[in-house]
């Protein structure tokens, strides 16, 4: 699983047209968006909240379609699990015994939010990268302690990825018909001294922030312009927010 998320984030940090966009405003306006669409329960209400993250899926036009495509295959890995035990554990009338209606129902409105939650998140925010989203969270006065917490996470996370597949083929390679309670056993001692080299290497990172001076041993963000366009922007997603909540609202008062 975090072999798969570093890959999903390695594969979002590409150009798009959204880069002459201010990163604050591509921030601000997929938060937003991803706040309200997780809040709708109804399906109509979803149905129109689909529309502009289509929108967002189009922009780049084909040649980012195959790529996305990809990334929302990693993402719906968890929604086999959710397909699969919430009808049998969601209560509710049974079909077929075991199967409850109303669980299936509420899988596939959250595997459909899943979605279109991922798609604005993906274009918007996990495009500009891991430096691109430090600097619109300190554009727009996010905590210093904070963003430090981000960059070193998403960093170690990434290395502790890297060791972990190196380990896994070096396994395949010493042991390759290894077989049943052996293998967990390999794995978990792979995890165990993956998880040991990872808190020494954390105490060396501590240090050497240390040494760089704290957070002044990192880059500063470019100075960045909001312009008409970011203000444009940010009022269609406000609206489409607007319009949603009042859907969402009507269909509950029906």
């Amino acid at each position: 699983m975090i072999l798969d998320s570093v890959r999903i984030f390695e594969e979002c940090a590409c150009k798009s047209r959204l880069d002459a966009v201010d990163p604050r405003c591509r921030v601000i306006c997929a938060f937003c968006l991803a706040v309200t669409i997780a809040a709708l329960d109804s399906v109509h209400a979803l149905a129109a909240g689909s529309v502009l993250p289509l929108l967002l899926l189009c922009i780049d036009g084909r040649r980012s379609m195959p790529r996305i495509f990809r990334m929302l295959a990693g993402v719906n890995k968890v929604s086999v699990l959710v397909l699969f035990f919430l009808p049998l554990t969601y209560p509710g009338d049974r079909v077929l015994v075991f199967f409850s209606a109303d669980g299936m129902k509420m899988a596939i409105l959250i595997i459909w939010k899943l979605n279109i939650i991922s798609i604005p998140l993906l274009k918007m925010a996990a495009s500009m990268g891991i430096t691109g989203i430090n600097d619109a969270l300190a554009a727009l006065h996010f905590p210093v302690k904070l963003r430090m917490l981000l960059l070193l996470t998403m960093r170690y996370v990434f290395l502790l990825a890297d060791r972990m597949a190196t380990m896994g083929r070096a396994l395949c390679l010493r042991s390759p018909r290894m077989k049943g309670m052996q293998t967990y056993k390999a794995y978990a001692c792979m995890v165990g001294t993956t998880l040991v080299h990872s808190s020494d290497r954390a105490e060396r990172a501590a240090l050497a922030i240390g040494c760089r001076g704290g957070m002044s041993g990192f880059s500063r963000p470019d100075r960045q312009v909001w312009t008409w366009r970011e203000w444009a922007l940010c009022a269609i997603f406000f609206l489409n927010s607007a319009c949603l909540a009042a859907i969402s609202i009507t269909r509950m008062s029906l």
